[in-house]
């Protein structure tokens, strides 16, 4: 029981690691991007093809190399952001709102049949394996799966310090202002497509590095691994734990992914009916969504704007209202009289 609690957590933290980065771009900027799932899938591939080593037949992917884990979770995370750039300098130029989703959109897709058809590049639909032990030392299973949960929890907490220092700073509360209102930005000299493009990019090296551990996590993977349709369930945990702020992203990540992802597994389904508990799962996420856009659309932990003053002020809450101001209007001295004469 402890080494599959384990296990969760681990998926937990490494989702949480993705959610922070879409989040950048979702939350922060104003942008709904669909593509985040395969920069999450770029950086799997990546990772094992630079540590796995070389094909044996009928087995066929590019590469093939043995190089250390860490070396090769930097070159993935600079070839998922060098990737990113191509698609960020076309979706965001000229393309907002549900243009530029459908664009990121059609990209996921395009990669998805790409990777699934064209076999030389990482084996088509059977995928990759063999990314055993990256961490090295020769430790047990069980070993080698706390050590991986506790680096895991190490990169998410190094993260989340990262883009919380990027929340608060003047860059973040740019885009912010530019998320409000791209107009008002650009007449105080703010360049929009920049500030956009720069939170686009930093959110895809969050996802590809995300997919990086996930490489080491499950050791093997192939195109059914990485329906684009799981972006949604990302989504979900941001808007349960509140757009635009870290703490709650990675709150909400722990909750979906533990809560309604995991648990939801012990809905019984009737051998009649295999395919019934897994709708389920995918139902009750859904309501999940509408019950928090309709009650909390904010989320458990709510955007903090503004200066010190604001925060202090959202964190007394309503349990502690700041009292308000009386105004006493004067009585009027004399009362005014109106004469009317006759025509």
């Amino acid at each position: 029981m402890v080494q599959y609690w384990t296990a969760i957590l681990t998926e937990a933290a490494i989702f949480g690691v993705l959610a922070l980065g879409i989040d950048m771009i979702w939350g922060w900027a104003g942008d709904f991007d669909l593509s985040a799932y395969a920069y999450f899938a770029l950086g799997v591939y990546v990772t094992m093809i630079l540590t796995i080593g070389k094909p044996s037949p009928p087995v066929e992917y590019i590469l093939g190399w043995h190089l250390p884990y860490l070396l090769a979770v930097l070159i993935s995370v600079v070839v998922v952001v060098a990737f990113a750039s191509l698609i960020g300098a076309v979706a965001l130029r000229a393309l907002r709102e549900v243009y530029f989703s459908i664009t990121t959109l059609g990209a996921v897709w395009a990669i998805y049949y790409l990777v699934e058809n064209f076999t030389p590049l990482f084996n088509g639909y059977n995928g990759l394996s063999g990314l055993v032990d990256p961490m090295g030392g020769g430790l047990s299973y069980n070993a080698y799966h706390y050590l991986f949960f506790g680096f895991c929890l190490l990169v998410l907490l190094l993260a989340y310090l990262v883009v919380m220092r990027l929340s608060r700073s003047p860059f973040g509360r740019m885009v912010r202002a530019v998320r409000d209102d791209e107009l008002a930005a650009a007449v105080y000299g703010r360049n929009v497509f920049w500030t956009k493009y720069r939170t686009y990019l930093t959110g895809a090296a969050l996802a590809g590095l995300s997919g990086s551990l996930f490489a080491a996590y499950i050791g093997a993977f192939n195109p059914l691994d990485w329906r684009p349709t799981e972006i949604f369930v990302l989504y979900a945990a941001i808007l349960v734990g509140g757009r635009g702020n870290p703490r709650g992203v990675v709150l909400g990540s722990f909750i979906v992914y533990v809560g309604f992802v995991e648990l939801t597994r012990y809905i019984p389904s009737p051998s009649a009916r295999p395919e019934l508990g897994p709708a389920l799962r995918q139902i009750l996420i859904g309501l999940l969504i509408i019950l928090m856009l309709k009650f909390r659309p904010g989320g458990l932990i709510p955007e903090r704007l503004g200066t010190d003053d604001s925060r202090r002020r959202w964190s007394t809450g309503w349990l502690h209202p700041r009292p308000r101001a009386s105004v006493k209007i004067p009585e009027a001295s004399t009362p005014l009289s109106v004469e009317s004469s006759d025509s």
